[in-house]
């Protein structure tokens, strides 16, 4: 369909002419602003950091050098596990090597096709629970980023547990929170100094991990005085049984990866899915109508999914402008040619997946929303639409978070037109996810 392109204002790229250290500092404030303009550019750029070089690359051969032919000689990041590790432990999302690959293997099965029937039943409950929820308050200016994240986190509970998020929820959402404003941001004592070295960082994360494996624990074990039924209900029956009853620490911290991951991730499309099409009234009604047309249902959601093609490519544009996960790092193991620049050794390489996604030379018309360019027919080259990562550690729950945001956005919308009150431009903050600047308020209007 033809549309006037939407273009929403960004935070300034950094200066070409910052250094190695600059840019670490520019990533605790905002990764959105951290990278020089030279970045779209050059295939890599390299910075001395002390002993190490830190190595910039946005550019698709690059990308699949490091994480596709040469992904044994690029591990993760030792600091991303300190700034995760007290929220996800040993989980999937930091693990490496043998214990990683037993472990994926291990979760594979709980997130294959055949389970997605059981999961958008959850899905679609939790979505039109919402959306009656929302009703009574159409009109009224309402804070659209916290009833995304209650509703994801909802999502997030039942998928896991079939346990409604009103028990626990307040208290995880709180924790959350704290954790992401605080000592879930990148220090620089995290990247230059030894892990076994004491800081009060470390202190506090530890404190936090303690109170957090309690909630955690207090809620496994709620799920379980539920009892156990004869066929698969949620994840947590599927990855009980992948992980078996020997490995309970394990199964704590995988149900941790997928509360913070699948919530934090589903809430942010969402938030980011709804600040688009605010600005593109004409992509609200084309998702209207195709949503009118389907059954959301928990019996036909499933169903529903492959016919949401409009829906998708609004989530798909959605991701490749405001990617929760707008970058990944690795930690070089050997020395290697990238793109004819030498990264060393004992290099760090950050891959900002943002820049990719906005780059002019992979995209036409890259700072527009149009989400078009998903409904041609031809796929965008597989290494420069990176929203779930890509290679050994491409994101597990990919299918999951693409479910949960179609059938959220096409329910939201069949129901209501989404409205953005006030001119202040909401500029996105990437920290560890892809979060704005502030919350806007939004006005539902239902739909007659």
């Amino acid at each position: 369909m033809s549309s006037t392109a939407v273009m929403l204002p960004m935070p300034p790229m950094a200066s070409d002419r910052i250094g190695g250290l600059q840019v670490l500092l520019g990533l605790r404030r905002n990764g959105y602003g951290a990278f020089p303009t030279r970045c779209l550019d050059e295939p890599v750029v390299s910075f001395r950091l002390g002993r190490r070089n830190l190595v910039l690359t946005a550019w698709p051969d690059a990308i699949r050098h490091i994480m596709i032919t040469h992904a044994e000689d690029y591990v993760r990041l030792p600091f991303g596990r300190r700034v995760l590790g007290p929220i996800v432990g040993r989980g999937l999302l930091v693990s490496e090597g043998p214990t990683w690959r037993e472990q994926r293997r291990a979760m594979a099965p709980a997130f294959t096709p055949r389970h997605v029937p059981i999961l958008t039943q959850h899905i679609a409950r939790c979505t039109e629970a919402t959306c009656q929820h929302l009703e009574p308050l159409s009109g009224s200016p309402i804070d659209l980023l916290r009833e995304m994240q209650k509703l994801s986190l909802e999502i997030a509970t039942t998928s896991l547990f079939s346990l409604e998020a009103s028990t626990f929820g307040p208290q995880l959402q709180r924790m959350l929170s704290q954790y992401m404003r605080t000592i879930g941001r990148l220090y620089l004592s995290d990247v230059v100094l030894p892990t076994g070295v004491p800081t009060f960082n470390r202190f506090r994360r530890l404190l936090f991990r303690r109170r957090w494996t309690r909630l955690m624990r207090s809620v496994v074990e709620m799920r379980r005085a539920a009892g156990p039924v004869n066929a698969a209900r949620d994840l947590f029956d599927l990855l009980s049984e992948a992980h078996g009853a020997d490995r309970e620490d394990l199964l704590l911290d995988e149900v941790s990866t997928m509360i913070v991951a699948g919530h934090e991730t589903t809430a942010l499309t969402l938030f980011w899915a709804s600040v688009l099409l605010a600005h593109a009234p004409q992509w609200q009604t084309a998702i209207a109508d195709e949503a009118s047309q389907v059954d959301l249902s928990a019996g036909g959601a499933a169903d529903s999914l492959q016919k949401l093609t409009v829906t998708r490519a609004v989530v798909q544009e959605t991701l490749r402008l405001y990617s929760p996960a707008f970058m990944t790092g690795r930690l070089a193991l050997r020395s290697h040619d990238v793109c004819g620049t030498t990264v060393p050794e004992g290099s760090i390489v950050l891959l900002p997946y943002w820049l990719l996604h906005r780059s002019p030379r992979w995209w036409s018309k890259p700072a527009a929303f149009d989400p078009s360019r998903f409904l041609t027919g031809d796929e965008p080259d597989r290494f420069t639409f990176l929203p779930f990562g890509i290679g050994r550690h491409v994101c597990i729950g990919a299918q999951l978070a693409m479910s949960e945001s179609i059938l959220g956005i096409a329910s939201l919308v069949r129901r209501f037109t989404i409205v953005l009150v006030g001119e202040r431009p909401v500029l996105p903050v990437g920290t560890i996810s892809t979060r704005p600047d502030h919350a806007p308020s939004f006005v539902l209007r239902a739909r007659r």
